[in-house]
């Protein structure tokens, strides 16, 4: 195991992963939310790219909604 690193953390970044850890000892609370970060990331990362395909479909669900009304507007003019 690697020798650890001497780091000062700012008080309201400990405060902050106490927060979101499961346990509330300083020490594991840094640890857990610097371990966990990548994998954070990596999920909004790969969330945002889904928002903007569900966007894209919808705008051509829209499109096709579109044209369907005014195809059915011309079959009622029949």
């Amino acid at each position: 195991m690697r020798r650890p690193i001497p780091l000062e953390i700012p008080a309201h970044l400990v405060e902050s992963a106490q927060l979101y850890a499961p346990t509330r000892h300083p020490l594991d609370a840094v640890c857990y939310v610097l371990e966990h970060y990548p994998n954070c990331v990596a999920d909004l990362r790969r969330l945002s790219r889904r928002v903007e395909h569900l966007d894209d479909e919808s705008a051509q669900l829209d499109q096709l909604v579109s044209e369907l009304q005014a195809i059915a507007r011309r079959v009622l003019d029949l």
